[in-house]
């Protein structure tokens, strides 16, 4: 008989467990994982214009499903999926199934999917380069406060500091479940001495922080995450696929 409050593949309750998954290329990787995509997935692949860009999506929606799939102990090309009014997908959970809940984000070679039971989550990767119009991408998505700090740095400073706040701003608005267009400037981060964002608050209202945990993950080299959930959280654990 399995512990209350644990799921088959031992994720306990306030436990996340973050992996990490490389998308390669190489034509096998992927037409081995495109028949675990569901008929609409596939359809959505065939519209790529690039194939680089075909097999990303291919290897990084198969990567989900076979992660997935050992926490329900059901095949990956059966699991389900629906998605709330902003997009964002849901493990639709089978008969006796675990409470799941995951977010999933995946940038030029990375891909991370973060699971916990019950409580809401959201996580974000974005490959670290030079982004000549920072400031610019700031002034729609940032909240002034935001967009006043990254002001004040200049060079890779600023380049590091913007990433931080990007990677936590869109891992929280996944987290919270709504479009992340129209919700990127809602949520507000401080920088701290060495750049490290701290959540503040969701429409000027600081008692968010107070329900929210926004964390920085060792991510691979040359890449930034953050990872935001509900509280309370007992421990992360970082895994590889």
């Amino acid at each position: 008989m399995r512990p209350r409050g644990t799921d088959r593949a031992g994720l306990s309750v306030g436990e996340i467990h973050v992996w990490t998954a490389r998308l390669v290329d190489d034509p096998g990787v992927t037409a081995a994982l495109l028949p675990l995509l569901s008929r609409e997935e596939r359809a959505r692949s065939a519209q790529f214009a690039f194939e680089h860009d075909r097999t990303r999506f291919i290897q990084a929606h198969g990567r989900v499903r076979q992660i997935l799939c050992e926490y329900t102990k059901t095949g990956a090309a059966t699991l389900s999926f629906a998605r709330n009014r902003d997009g964002k997908p849901s493990l639709v959970s089978p008969a006796n199934g675990p409470a799941l809940q995951f977010s999933v984000s995946h940038s030029s070679d990375c891909c991370m999917v973060a699971v916990r039971l019950d409580q809401p989550i959201g996580i974000d990767v974005e490959r670290l380069r030079d982004l000549p119009r920072a400031i610019d991408i700031a002034q729609t998505y940032f909240a002034p406060a935001e967009r006043r700090a990254l002001n004040d740095l200049r060079g890779t400073a600023q380049r590091d500091a913007f990433f931080a706040l990007w990677t936590h701003k869109e891992a929280t608005v996944k987290a919270l479940g709504v479009s992340l267009a129209a919700n990127l400037a809602r949520v507000e981060f401080d920088l701290d001495q060495v750049g490290g964002p701290r959540l503040a608050a969701w429409d000027g209202d600081p008692a968010v922080a107070q329900s929210w945990s926004v964390l920085r993950l060792a991510a691979a080299p040359g890449y930034v995450a953050a990872l935001a959930t509900a509280h309370p959280i007992g421990s992360v654990v970082c895994k590889t696929q």
